[in-house]
């Protein structure tokens, strides 16, 4: 009988989950939220993951990722942005030292916050907020 309850055990336990799950919010300096492509990118790699937000969408939910540290950080789906010669672009934002901070002017960290995710957990509150100056990846056209 005791063999059988240690095959269980072990059964079960080989079967645990070797990904976990990210959450957090979307925010934007405007009256919505546009659609945007969400990434989280793994650090010291290329790994990236990708969602799609629709408009108005406020929280997003990566499931299934790796063990490991990783960052942050999203696109406009649209161009958004008119620079001083009227060339539009995407506008970019990120989960940067300057969100926890609290998005005042008196921040000036706008570098990624690297999060480490663990198997079977979830990392939660990995808000992209910051739109005035977060340093992120360029978007690899696909």
């Amino acid at each position: 009988m005791k063999n059988v309850f240690l095959i269980i055990v072990f059964a079960l336990s080989s079967c645990a989950s070797t990904t976990g799950v990210v959450q957090g919010k979307l925010c934007f300096p405007s009256e919505y939220v546009p659609a945007m492509n969400i990434y989280l990118k793994a650090a010291g790699s290329n790994m990236i993951y990708k969602l799609v937000s629709k408009e108005n969408e406020q929280t997003f939910t990566f499931k299934k990722i790796p063990e490991g540290n990783y960052v942050a950080f999203a696109y406009t789906t649209e161009a958004t942005m008119l620079d001083l010669n009227n060339k539009k672009s995407k506008a970019s934002g990120g989960y940067t030292h300057f969100v926890p901070c609290g998005l005042s002017v008196d921040c000036k960290d706008h570098k990624l916050i690297s999060f480490k995710v663990n198997k079977g957990k979830t990392v939660n509150a990995i808000d992209i907020c910051d739109w005035y100056g977060a340093i992120v990846p360029a978007e690899k056209s696909k």
